[in-house]
């Protein structure tokens, strides 16, 4: 896509009333934030989704912000997560916090605390086991920052709030 349709696709994106969206336009938005490789563009609709509350754009958001291209540019996605329900997603918020950089590892904490009451003992255990086999590779590594906001700070939080 060139630059010039970038921005005449953001801006279109930009002016959506979602009081006027039905379903096939909300599926259509979905398609957009598959296949778009534009940031303003993915962080939008993401917004849009989650405004929404379109419970069934998860597995789409996590989708992007899993992907190669959105590694350094997902906080707003997993921002997003917030106000969706991620419970059957759990473990896949689990690794954002054990994979990812500061602000989406930020949001996917939030997101473990707001649900992890709700999360099964098979869940948490299956988290707990994630979790603890990427702190034993932070701690063991020599160049990985160990202070607060690190990987290992957020993973061990996270530890804290499964086991209590």
């Amino acid at each position: 896509m060139t630059k010039n349709l970038n921005t005449e696709l953001y801006k279109c994106i930009k002016s959506i009333n979602i009081e006027h969206l039905v379903e096939d336009d909300i599926k259509e938005l979905l398609n957009i934030l598959k296949y778009t490789n534009n940031p303003l563009i993915w962080n939008h609709i993401a917004l849009l989704l989650s405004d929404l509350k379109y419970d069934k754009a998860v597995p789409f958001l996590i989708k992007k912000i899993m992907s190669k291209e959105a590694y350094s540019d997902n906080g707003t996605l997993v921002y997003a997560l917030e106000n969706l329900d991620c419970r059957k997603y759990f473990i896949f918020i689990i690794k954002i916090i054990c994979e990812m950089e500061y602000e989406a590892r930020l949001g996917a904490y939030e997101i473990v605390q707001e649900v992890s009451k709700e999360i099964n003992l098979t869940t948490k255990k299956r988290a707990l086991k994630i979790l603890e086999e990427k702190r034993k590779m932070l701690v063991s590594s020599k160049k990985v920052d160990k202070g607060e906001n690190s990987t290992l700070h957020f993973v061990e939080k996270t530890m804290e709030l499964l086991v209590y």
